[in-house]
């Protein structure tokens, strides 16, 4: 049973990835991320995802928006990316023939894990995205000695304590 769904899946795959190759063969927009080696880092950490689009047809190509897709890698799940990014989407409208712009986005590691992330461009009128490649990178964990900011509490509640004890104790013994 597990064999044949190992098949299934190689059969899915090729045929989605030759669909995919076909329907972008006529795609003039070419996608991008220059920021691949930049995007690791510890979870609390800001990083610009920095990408490029490329027109690379001889028409002008209107009405194009792109945004960014993030997936965890280890849940197999999208990510929420309102909480990593203000910016979900750009709004880039009409790329000349043979220009090509800068796309910047500035997401926030919101937790550890590793991470698939790519750029999709979606032009009005057409029924395929183009898709950048896909780069992956890992967000490590935040290791502080004070998680939560309780190690004050846990240190000085009992030389607080320790202290009042005392001073009632001295209190005590100089009283007549």
């Amino acid at each position: 049973m597990t064999q044949r769904l190992v098949i299934l899946w190689a059969v899915l795959l090729a045929a989605s990835a030759s669909c995919v190759a076909a329907a972008s063969a006529g795609a003039p927009l070419v996608l991008g991320i220059a920021s691949a080696q930049t995007l690791n880092g510890v979870a609390g950490d800001y990083v610009t995802v920095a990408a490029r689009i490329e027109n690379t047809s001889d028409q002008a190509v209107s009405d194009v928006t792109t945004y960014l897709s993030l997936v965890n890698t280890a849940d197999k799940l999208p990510v929420d990316l309102e909480d990593w990014s203000a910016e979900k989407g750009l709004y880039v409208g009409v790329i000349e023939p043979s220009q090509a712009l800068p796309l910047d986005w500035r997401i926030h590691f919101v937790k550890p894990g590793r991470f698939a992330l790519t750029v999709v461009a979606l032009v009005a009128g057409r029924e395929m995205p183009t898709v950048s490649p896909v780069v992956y990178f890992q967000v490590e964990p935040r290791n502080s000695l004070d998680p939560g900011h309780i190690l004050p509490v846990a240190l000085g509640m009992p030389v607080v304590l320790g202290l009042l004890l005392l001073l009632l104790n001295y209190r005590r013994r100089t009283r007549p």
